[in-house]
């Protein structure tokens, strides 16, 4: 199973995701009821008018995922045009999307709204559709993240107090939890804090502890309750979900916006979510001493529970179902979730040197890139299903999984090309010319993977030459060489933000 476009060159990923943002950035009308482009008022579109469809938005998470993709493509691309994009996204959320200060749930997002609605809150899925105030945690916790993310990528501290009142919020909000309740419950009406429905069990967990720890590194706010709130909902994830002796072991429940509570039906982007946090921790032991066992075995329940196929040797990876059921959404899986999969498995594959995951991972990685058209539309589910474009399935979850493989497995990126692939920083300028890779980033203490065409005969972090190294145990950096005279090049440096990479002329 090879990806569609150009395998030979390595084009494969890069083209897919070349198509993906283009069309976000360039071939999505104004909605002419909302007055905004589609995107702000409507979760999925009709592929041959590419006006809104659907009955509900799902702003939170789109926007979300927006930024989790933007952030390694930003790097590989120096696209200024995608960043402006994402930009109106979170800025509509937080003034059309927050909600008010004297709330239970004060000045955090709302998760849903009604297609085509100027202002976001209503149709949350099980409710009432005139019904405006559901919050869903996990989500607080996803956008807090991703704003504290657009802070470090744009310097704009806007950014950074909307994450911090998310992580106010849900750490005046959080409990111990057991096997029946999650440490948040997965719907809460903001207003009261009362729970929605029953829902006591589900959600991102993971979600919130990602935006702890990013503001407890960059010092944000009450950083002593918030390591406390985190440590109690880590706890929680090792107790319980992770742990095979709990009655709740492998419990993944709680994840979509659009559906009626349903505390047995089961989702995949929960567990690969958090197989990608372990995985892309500094020190994975020190969160999760079984972190090899723990990845490894999230991933195969995935693809056991919720794998289709395999076709022609690539595992596809449906959305959500109950035990015993049919599922949702695809008997082909989804693109994204697929997508996702694969990625993490690259992850794991870097990190461990699993062959069998690296061989898994280009196998679904290259099957998902089959879900893109050549004119940029993304289809969810194949072509055959009734809403096929969704923002999210087709954009914002799909293209960063094919970003996060190329950080991890830099030989599956383009030949004869410069990309910064991978950072444990923000990227916040990148420039590209022929002999010359400069970038910059957020924190001054920074590890990079970039692939090379041309040999480097400099590397500088600020004025400051660097040293090759065999390893990476201090500043330095190292090279492996690939095909076709190009070069992986991986940097360290502890001291300065700007990296320039120099090849003879």
């Amino acid at each position: 199973m090879l990806a569609w476009y150009r395998p030979d060159r390595g084009l494969g990923y890069d083209h897919v995701l070349r198509l993906g943002w283009q069309f976000i950035e360039r071939r999505v009308p104004v909605d002419r009821t909302a007055g905004v482009p589609v995107y702000l008022s409507y979760a999925v579109f009709d592929g041959k008018t590419r006006k809104g469809a659907y009955w509900q938005h799902n702003p939170a998470s789109l926007y979300t995922s927006f930024v989790e993709s933007l952030i390694p493509w930003y790097a590989y691309s120096g696209d200024r045009r995608a960043v402006g994009v994402v930009r109106s996204m979170l800025d509509y959320q937080l003034s059309h999307g927050t909600t008010p200060g004297g709330w239970a749930w004060p000045r955090v997002p709302f998760p849903t709204s009604c297609a085509g609605a100027k202002r976001y809150g209503g149709c949350l899925g099980g409710e009432p559709r005139a019904y405006r105030g559901g919050v869903e945690p996990d989500k607080v916790g996803l956008l807090g993240y991703a704003y504290a993310r657009f802070y470090e990528l744009t310097g704009q501290r806007r950014y950074l107090a909307a994450a911090v009142a998310c992580a106010d919020a849900l750490a005046r909000h959080v409990e111990a939890g057991d096997a029946r309740h999650t440490p948040w419950p997965f719907r809460v009406d903001g207003r009261t804090g009362k729970t929605i429905g029953g829902a006591v069990y589900g959600g991102m967990v993971v979600a919130p502890v990602r935006l702890f720890d990013e503001l407890i590194r960059l010092r944000a706010g009450d950083t002593t309750r918030f390591r406390r709130a985190r440590d109690t909902a880590w706890r929680w994830v090792m107790r319980y979900p992770l742990n095979p002796g709990s009655e709740a072991f492998n419990r993944w429940s709680g994840f979509y916006e659009d559906v009626r509570y349903e505390p047995e039906d089961l989702n995949g982007v929960t567990p690969t979510t958090t197989a990608y946090y372990l995985l892309t921790q500094s020190s994975p032991a020190s969160v999760d001493p079984a972190w090899r066992t723990d990845a490894a075995r999230l991933l195969e329940w995935v693809r056991s529970y919720l794998g289709k196929g395999p076709f022609d040797g690539a595992w596809a990876i449906d959305e959500q179902k109950r035990p015993g059921r049919k599922g949702c959404c695809s008997p082909a899986g989804l693109g994204s979730d697929t997508a996702r999969w694969g990625a993490v498995n690259a992850l794991l594959a870097a990190r461990t040197g699993n062959g069998a995951a690296r061989e898994r991972a280009i196998r679904s990685l290259n099957y998902a890139t089959y879900f893109a058209r050549s004119d940029g539309r993304v289809s969810c589910c194949g072509s055959g299903f009734r809403h096929a474009y969704w923002f999210s399935d087709g954009y914002g979850d799909y293209l960063g999984s094919f970003s996060w493989a190329l950080g991890a497995l830099p030989e599956l990126a383009p030949s004869g090309q410069n990309h910064v692939l991978a950072s444990t920083s923000v990227i916040r300028a990148a420039s590209y010319q022929p002999h010359r890779v400069a970038y910059t980033t957020f924190r001054s203490r920074s590890r990079e993977v970039v692939r090379l065409s041309y040999r480097p005969v400099r590397v500088l972090a600020g004025d400051q030459q660097l040293p090759e190294r065999r390893d990476l145990t201090a500043d330095g950096y190292s090279l492996r060489p690939l095909p076709h005279g190009d070069f992986v090049l991986r940097v360290r440096h502890d001291r300065a933000r700007s990296i320039t990479v120099v090849g003879s002329q």
